[in-house]
């Protein structure tokens, strides 16, 4: 965990250094507001912050070093260290309260420019205190082990993309729905222009964002196959194909 003063220099920093890491490195950058809990410096407690998690599988001798590059960065807090897979995994459950609402995007990006960095910044921080204190904004790159299969050998797609945006607006009265899921829309189009312009349907909520998760070729193969498979679209209930000719559901 860094200052949200420092985040401009971390965020280089980190990029730099995960674009030269081993693919068995994941790691991601986030903006949240730091909780009020004893692990936390005091005086970062309820103010924004950014976060980095990491997470090396295999021999943790060797992730230590793969890893303390990060670490150079020199962070207020510093949790990161050997855990069992289940307790990562299982680490940001409380972040997901139940009845909570959310409103969540997925952008490809190619790069993570240093305009990109300043863009997210610039929006970022005050849509994660606008959400506090659930909502977070993350960064992280993708590829590695994506890029080994070719783009055109299955329907997943945009494998050429190094990273995603992934902001995640939290709150919980009603009331705030149009002011949180305008805001969170508004921080997408002000990266748009850092973006592939195609979508990762699992973060999207949009449902006429289809057909930018698999480009036009791959999208009209899924409709042929929906067709042939589903001509009635039975299975609708989902970021949905449609068939050329769908028929009535009896």
């Amino acid at each position: 965990m860094f200052p949200v003063e420092r985040a401009p220099e971390v965020l280089r920093g980190w990029r730099d250094r995960v674009d030269a890491a081993p693919d068995e490195l994941s790691s991601a950058c986030v903006l949240i507001v730091a909780p009020p809990e004893p692990f936390v410096p005091e005086e970062l407690r309820g103010k924004p912050v950014l976060g980095m998690a990491a997470m090396y599988v295999g021999d943790a001798d060797r992730g230590a070093d793969v890893v303390q590059p990060m670490k150079d960065l020199r962070p207020a807090m510093d949790h990161i260290g050997p855990m069992p897979y289940m307790a990562f995994q299982s680490a940001l459950d409380p972040l997901a309260p139940p009845g909570f609402r959310s409103y969540w995007r997925g952008e490809y990006m190619r790069e993570l420019s240093d305009d990109a960095i300043d863009t997210f910044l610039a929006h970022g921080v005050d849509l994660t205190v606008l959400g506090a204190p659930l909502s977070e904004m993350i960064i992280f790159p993708i590829g590695q082990g994506v890029t080994a299969v070719p783009d055109e050998a299955t329907a997943f797609s945009h494998r050429d993309a190094r990273y995603l945006f992934h902001p995640i607006c939290m709150w919980a009265d009603p009331n705030d729905d149009s002011p949180m899921i305008t805001a969170g829309r508004a921080f997408a189009a002000a990266m748009r222009p850092f973006s592939t312009g195609a979508s990762y349907l699992n973060f999207t909520p949009e449902t006429d964002r289809v057909r930018d998760a698999y480009g036009e070729d791959k999208y009209a193969r899924l409709v042929a196959l929906k067709s042939t498979y589903d001509p009635a679209n039975l299975f609708r209930l989902n970021q949905n194909i449609r068939p050329s000719h769908a028929a009535p559901i009896s």
